[in-house]
């Protein structure tokens, strides 16, 4: 669940466009943010949130599933953190390294059932 290179870059970029935006602040990114503002304020999906917050992304357990996310401590965070441990994910194999086991699993049971089933 690590995050690419490429996605680290991006949101390292959305959040410096966002401190160097002209410095108004409007009612959303002001203060604490749920998982839904913070997604919109920093451009990413839910799921990056979930995997950035699993990294140690800060936030505030508020109740027993909600969380708050303060936009300044993040962006903060996100800048300091913007290097992420390549090379640590599997990767799968070739596509057709399994199809060709798939297929080789295939033709073997078929081989047992011919030899289970009399016809």
């Amino acid at each position: 669940m690590n995050m690419s290179d490429v996605e680290m870059r991006h949101i390292a970029e959305m959040v410096a466009a966002l401190g160097k935006a002209d410095g108004k602040r409007t009612a959303t990114t002001a203060g604490e943010l749920n998982r839904q503002q913070i997604c919109a304020a920093l451009g990413v999906s839910e799921s990056t949130i979930r995997r950035l917050e699993q990294a140690g992304l800060p936030y505030t357990p508020v109740g027993a599933r909600s969380k708050r996310y303060d936009l300044e401590e993040c962006k903060n965070w996100l800048k300091e953190n913007n290097q992420c441990p390549s090379g640590t994910t599997k990767k799968a194999g070739s596509t057709s390294a399994s199809w060709s086991m798939a297929k080789e699993f295939t033709e073997s049971c078929r081989k047992a059932q011919l030899r289970v089933m009399p016809s």
